[in-house]
């Protein structure tokens, strides 16, 4: 069997306001979106082979906007990229404590992203 191919997905309120987030803020690319051609209600940002997919809450989902979180470890030569291009957009993760220093950053939902520092080296970046 070949390995799956698999995304995370966060529900978010707003679709469109979230999509600028992760493109203007955190510099990812938007791979899709649907509908095509209108306003996003679902889509996928992508940024170094990572990938996640947006989706806008409904009547049924109103409940699950900004309860996601994901986690991300980074290999040794993947910190120092990944803080340049953060600094490179102004991005000021926060530093908390989850089983060792983590950096979070979270979305206008509320959903987070959580990262792993190798070594955990924070000596480059700038935290809240």
């Amino acid at each position: 069997m070949n390995s799956l191919y698999a995304r995370s997905v966060f529900f978010v309120r707003d679709a469109e306001r979230a999509l600028r987030f992760y493109k203007e803020e955190l510099g990812c690319k938007q791979d899709w979106s649907y509908p095509e051609g209108g306003p996003a209600w679902v889509c996928q940002v992508s940024l170094f082979g990572f990938e996640l997919i947006l989706n806008q809450t409904d009547e049924r989902t109103s409940n699950r906007a900004g309860r996601g979180r994901l986690f991300i470890g980074l290999d040794d030569d993947q910190g120092a990229p990944l803080i340049q291009h953060l600094k490179s957009k102004g991005v000021r993760p926060e530093r908390r404590d989850w089983g060792r220093p983590t950096m979070v950053i979270a979305d206008p939902d509320g959903n987070e992203l959580f990262f792993w520092m190798p070594m955990d080296d924070w000596s480059q970046l700038d935290t809240q």
